[in-house]
């Protein structure tokens, strides 16, 4: 007597890679063709947008420019900045003296975005799959 049972924890070869926005705090509020508005309530209140039109890169939290960058001949993929004082981090977020935000973008060879992270102090607060 032969039992044909699958195994449970073994990964399906026909699963497709998840996609998706993956954010407890946070939602997109607008995508194009490099560039993303995504929207936080915690740990800070406030709007991010990215922007990598016309050969530049530019980063800004509620309208307030953080970072940027002129990228003629190469976008930059990943890039840390400190976010200004003038933006509240809600308490109980770690390290309060540290406001360090990593964003990392991975791109097709079309320059479409396939993948969007943003990390404040170490902590991934918005992972966005495509």
């Amino acid at each position: 007597m032969r039992k044909n049972l699958a195994n449970p924890f073994s990964v399906s070869a026909s699963a497709p890679l998840e996609k998706g926005v993956f954010a407890e705090h946070a939602r997109l509020r607008q995508k194009s063709f490099l560039y993303r508005v995504i929207e936080f309530n915690h740990p800070l209140a406030g709007t991010l947008t990215y922007s990598g039109w016309w050969f530049r890169q530019v980063v800004e939290i509620n309208g307030h420019s953080c970072w940027f960058r002129i990228s003629w001949l190469r976008i930059q993929p990943s890039f840390e900045f400190q976010i200004p004082k003038s933006v509240a981090i809600k308490p109980g977020w770690g390290d309060a003296d540290n406001r360090r935000m990593n964003v990392e973008i991975s791109f097709s060879r079309t320059l479409m975005i396939r993948r969007f992270r943003i990390w404040l102090a170490g902590r991934i607060l918005y992972d966005e799959i495509h």
